[in-house]
This record gives C-alpha cells, structure tokens and sequence, in this order.
C-alpha cells in the first residue's frame, strides 16, 4: 500500500527506516508531544521487537507506515483494529521531524489514511487518543472530522508520564 496526496505519501515501513525512526523515538522534543520521554528504544530493540510485527502484521496487529514529503521521511502513522466485527480500527500519528511540524502534513496523512480505511478496509468507526496537553494532535483529528466522546485519566508508566487521554472518533459517512 502506497498513498499519495498532494504533498505527502504514506508507505510501509522497510528496514533502512528503523535507525530513522529511533532517532525520532529518542527526540526529547517530539516525545514530549505524546509525554513519552522515558521511551527511549535502542535499535537493536526496535529491530528484534517491532520489526517483526510490522513487517508481518496480521489483521490484529499494529499496522506501521512512514510519511513522506517527497522521498524526505518526516513520520510515522499507523492504525489497528480494535473490534474486527464492528469495523472499529485506531489510528496513531507522529511527525519525528519536529522542523515540519505546523505545516499540514499531519492532517493530510490522517485524511489519506482514514480514507483509505474507510474505502478500502471496511472501517466504520476509527479511532484516535491524543493526550489532552496535546493541542496539535487534537487540532489535527479535530480538522479531518474527528470529534470527542470521552476523557479518561491515565496512569504514568515506566515510558509514559501519564495524563488524560481524549478519545475522539469519526464515523463512515
């Protein structure tokens, strides 16, 4: 699957992504957008953990693509289903490149994906939790129809600091 917009394309990710992607995974400044600081992965475990599951990702996996802005990675997008039956699947964004952030690329890679999922997955519902400190996500769901229906405190992890996650949610028109 490759998808294409105006500005951005959305692909899989392949292998030479991976040292990309942990850099952005080890970027203070994009990891405390989703107030994941402690997250800090090493390549090695990106490439023995996530690796196999995104190159192989089964219907009930996490499903990992790259966003581009020319042939320039610029982020990662992904989604998942959360009930196989009632065509409910979640969606989750990144911009790595924090330079690029404010630009529109996040909305339009959501609206090529949702697009995607609706036309060609048989989507009903989707799905996204940005945490509430995070006004630019929220901004981007907001802008591409999604719209809250409930809040929910979460609890700090070892990778997380915890906070109240919005959950928002479009619907097949």
């Amino acid at each position: 699957m490759i998808l294409r917009g105006l500005r951005v394309s959305i692909r899989p990710v392949v292998w030479d992504d991976l040292p990309t992607m942990c850099r952005w995974w080890n970027d203070p400044t994009v990891m405390k957008e989703v107030r994941a600081e402690k997250f800090k992965p090493t390549l090695e475990q990106i490439r023995e953990q996530l690796w196999p599951v995104w190159r192989d990702s089964g219907p009930s996996q996490y499903h990992e693509f790259i966003i581009c802005l020319d042939e320039k990675m610029v982020g990662e997008i992904g989604y998942i289903y959360e009930d196989l039956d009632q065509g409910i699947l979640s969606v989750d964004i990144k911009i790595g490149e924090s330079s690029f952030w404010g630009q529109g690329l996040g909305t339009e890679a959501i609206k090529l994906l949702v697009s995607y999922l609706f036309d060609q997955m048989n989507a009903q519902h989707i799905i996204a939790e940005p945490g509430d400190w995070n006004m630019r996500s929220i901004r981007v769901f907001e802008k591409c129809g999604f719209r809250e229906i409930r809040r929910e405190a979460i609890p700090a992890t070892d990778v997380h600091d915890g906070g109240t996650m919005i959950t928002m949610q479009l619907d097949k028109e």
